[in-house]
């Protein structure tokens, strides 16, 4: 697991990878059907016959990723995985974009920055 800084801003257009929920590791698998499932249990068992990531890769379920593909015409599917973050002490809204916060989040976002990274400027 690749490791941040979390003094240093991360860049925001850039895959943060296994940062991310979507991310799947190297040797791992998704189901990107699209299918709905009725538990996790026959959710995780649907990966077993998915897409195969032998270099790991963005599984994100509404399309290609900005941050994956750098277009603008794709949308920044980039999800928290909360405890990936925990793993190496950053914080939850650490690799978000503010603009894309709801106004609680947005705040919550600026307190962190300034903790962060203007004490470091």
């Amino acid at each position: 697991m690749k490791q941040c800084n979390p003094n240093q801003k991360p860049p925001l257009d850039v895959c943060p990878q296994q940062y991310c929920f979507s991310w799947v590791p190297p040797g791992g698998s998704a189901d990107l059907s699209g299918k709905a499932y009725d538990s996790f249990e026959e959710a995780i068992d649907a990966c077993d016959n998915g897409v195969l990531f032998p270099e790991g890769g963005c599984a994100a379920p509404f399309g290609p990723c900005t941050r994956g593909t750098g277009s603008s015409e794709d949308k920044d599917c980039y999800e928290p995985f909360n405890s990936n973050l925990e793993k190496s002490g950053l914080p939850e809204l650490f690799f978000c974009k503010p603009e894309t916060l709801d106004e609680e989040d947005q705040v919550q976002y600026e307190i962190m920055a300034s903790e962060l990274w203007e004490s470091n400027a």
